[in-house]
């Protein structure tokens, strides 16, 4: 027979002061326990370690459930999104990046970002420039610094959905500089290069594709610009 474990006994309850002991019912409290426990010990008491695993696995499988039912509110091409490998290649410092603009007649400077927008990345800068067009600044978007790959690589929550961007990429900052048509698509080109025809660049060179023939302006690699 199994020895039951007096938990009622109040030799063997942990004392409390009295102002919580005023706010607890201890009785009602003794008497769920001995309830629990009218059948002898719980296995959940005597093999906790077992029940630990089955809520683990219970708790995968709710989140494997919960990751099949967002997949329609996935990003098109999320997968390449976020594969990093191919995406964190021709390092350019942000420097160099901003001088190339600037040598060939952009009018443009940067603001330190605080820090103060949960959705920008770490190490990042608020780049402005102004427009052949007009003597007023404007916002483009952040960029990465000290230095950017040239491809973005999109962030993920919990759920495998879209939330934000790990890293910024060179390229976006150029599309977002062609969407605020500070330079133009061959401008772009001519300054940085095309880029390599791969799935990596797809989305890219599909934004500029539908700006070019006035379609919808899709976000080339950052939801948020």
């Amino acid at each position: 027979m199994t020895e039951q474990v007096h938990y009622t006994d109040p030799s063997r309850q942990i004392a409390v002061d009295d102002p919580i002991r005023s706010r607890h019912d201890m009785r009602r409290t003794n008497e769920t326990i001995k309830k629990i426990l009218a059948d002898g010990e719980p296995d959940w008491v005597k093999h906790p370690e077992s029940y630990k695993e089955f809520v683990k696995e219970s708790f995968q499988a709710e989140k494997e459930i919960s990751k099949e039912q967002v997949v329609g509110f996935q990003m098109e091409d999320q997968d390449i999104l976020t594969d990093a490998k191919p995406r964190m290649v021709n390092v350019m410092s942000s420097r160099d990046f901003i001088k190339k603009l600037r040598d060939n007649g952009v009018r443009c400077f940067t603001i330190e970002n605080a820090g103060l927008n949960p959705y920008v990345a770490r190490q990042t800068v608020a780049l402005w420039a102004f427009s052949k067009f007009s003597e007023v600044a404007k916002y483009i978007c952040f960029m990465q610094v000290p230095a950017m790959w040239e491809w973005s690589v999109l962030r993920l929550d919990a759920h495998d959905l879209p939330n934000g961007e790990d890293y910024r990429g060179w390229r976006t900052v150029l599309w977002r500089l062609i969407e605020e048509e500070i330079l133009t698509e061959e401008e772009v080109h001519r300054i940085f290069g095309k880029p390599v025809l791969s799935p990596v660049s797809r989305r890219y060179r599909r934004s500029l594709w539908n700006f070019r023939n006035g379609k919808r302006r899709e976000k080339a690699l950052n939801p948020l610009s």
